[in-house]
């Protein structure tokens, strides 16, 4: 295992290095694919780019996101891609889930779990229920190692994560939530699985979670009273030793690291887990604000680490969906050239209508003029047939492919800028003396946000 310091050293290194790649193509991360032909984009390639992707297949664009370079591979790239394509496999986080390592005996808590798992699934979609269990088995893990005994789960919506940790894993749980109505169903399915399970599986004695209604203001929260209120939501006496875990499951935006900064602050949490999302909803130093969630650390402070809100939301994007249809059905990407023509033909009405929102639509079998129709529906506006109709759209149109291809070239720096932001994140916990890593944990095709960091006292 490395030692701190020279994890110190290779993270400072890698983000710098990032951050200068980053810097460099910003003329692309920054790019919105919806303003394609407003702005030109396509002009904005290097020449050498240019004349590589007028001629490129679709299929051919699966390279790109991948960053081994492979023997199979028969197109030549300019060399700035393929230098690119370089720093980038050696810079950033791997997005593959490892192979399971099967233990030669199965833990208790995981062979209970295993024993009551399809009754967890009644309700929850394939993909929140990959995540919950994977990520049930990490927090289990944690709670091996640090021997904590509670959990809390600030915002933590429905439930769904805190039933399997406590039903499955026989944890105690505390979950705080602000929104009442959420809280509610919790406790509504919390009492649907413990009936199921006593029933069922002839479980007499389970451990509830406890669902706190409440708004906690993690900017200016009090880290012993909320250590306090924890100890008095489980009956922890007074003089009792008493620790816990925070865990988080996507939790969005500065939340994540406003978590990160109770988790440094309270000496009874002993470990954080959380797996993230929402970047583009970070606040930044360009926000004005005195407790910004991006950057943390302090080196990446001195040396002015900066994304624009365009390249955080790029980070946010499902690559490994996307590789998909660009094999398969590579017609559904037409929607990106749909919506950047919609675009050029709302900006020539009325200026005031970029980047307005619009309904997602679907464009199998539509033409252009019935999609702009169920799009723009609710708008309260008309659009002239003559825009929709015009020699300019109908060029545009013809040129859908380019849009695929630029926003493929766009999503290659994607990782990166997710990289960046979770380094800085694992840089911040290691320069206040924490052990931390950070793992994939889910399958990125079923979860594209699917990397874990952890912190532990």
């Amino acid at each position: 295992m490395q030692s701190n310091a020279v994890l110190v050293a290779e993270l400072r290194h890698k983000i710098q290095q990032s951050f200068q790649l980053a810097k460099q193509y910003d003329w692309l991360i920054d790019s919105y694919v919806l303003d394609f032909y407003v702005d030109n984009h396509w002009d904005r390639l290097p020449a050498s780019w240019n004349s590589c992707f007028e001629q490129l297949e679709i299929s051919q664009l699966q390279s790109l996101l991948t960053v081994e370079l492979k023997s199979t591979e028969c197109h030549v790239w300019p060399l700035s891609i393929l230098a690119s394509r370089v720093l980038l496999g050696n810079l950033c986080l791997s997005r593959k889930l490892p192979p399971d390592e099967e233990p030669e005996r199965e833990p208790k808590e995981q062979s209970r779990f295993r024993e009551r798992q399809k009754l967890f699934n009644k309700s929850v979609k394939l993909k929140k229920r990959h995540e919950i269990e994977q990520f049930s088995r990490q927090c289990w893990e944690s709670i091996r190692k640090t021997g904590v005994e509670h959990l809390v789960d600030i915002g933590s919506g429905q439930g769904n994560l805190a039933r399997t940790l406590a039903y499955g894993f026989d944890f105690n749980v505390c979950c705080i939530e602000q929104n009442e109505d959420l809280v509610a169903t919790a406790r509504q399915k919390d009492e649907e699985l413990s009936s199921r399970l006593k029933r069922q599986v002839k479980v007499a004695d389970l451990k509830h979670p406890v669902h706190l209604s409440k708004k906690v203001n993690l900017e200016d929260v009090d880290p012993g009273q909320f250590a306090q209120m924890i100890r008095d939501t489980f009956n922890v006496e007074k003089n009792s030793p008493f620790q816990f875990g925070l865990v988080g499951l996507h939790p969005c935006g500065d939340l994540a690291t406003s978590l990160i900064k109770l988790f440094l602050a309270c000496p009874e949490a002993k470990f954080i887990k959380l797996v993230c999302c929402c970047y583009m909803k970070l606040s930044t130093e360009q926000d004005r604000c005195q407790d910004y969630g991006f950057p943390l650390s302090l080196f990446s402070k001195q040396i002015a680490l900066n994304l624009s809100y365009e390249a955080r939301e790029i980070a946010c994007h499902a690559i490994e969906q996307y590789d998909a249809k660009l094999e398969h059905n590579f017609e559904e990407l037409k929607v990106h050239a749909f919506r950047a023509a919609l675009e050029k033909v709302l900006i020539q009405i009325d200026p005031a209508l970029k980047h307005s929102g619009i309904k997602s639509t679907k464009v199998t079998d539509l033409t252009f003029q019935q999609y702009c129709e169920r799009a723009t529906s609710g708008m309260g506006i008309s659009l002239p047939r003559e825009l929709m109709d015009s020699e300019d759209t109908r060029t545009n149109l013809a040129n859908w492919r380019r849009v695929v291809k630029f926003y493929t070239l766009r999503l290659m720096f994607a990782p990166l800028v997710e990289s960046i932001i979770l380094y800085d994140r694992w840089l911040f916990l290691l320069e206040q003396g924490v052990d931390s890593d950070i793992r994939v944990v889910f399958d990125p095709i079923c979860s594209p946000r699917n990397h874990a960091i952890t912190g532990r006292k």
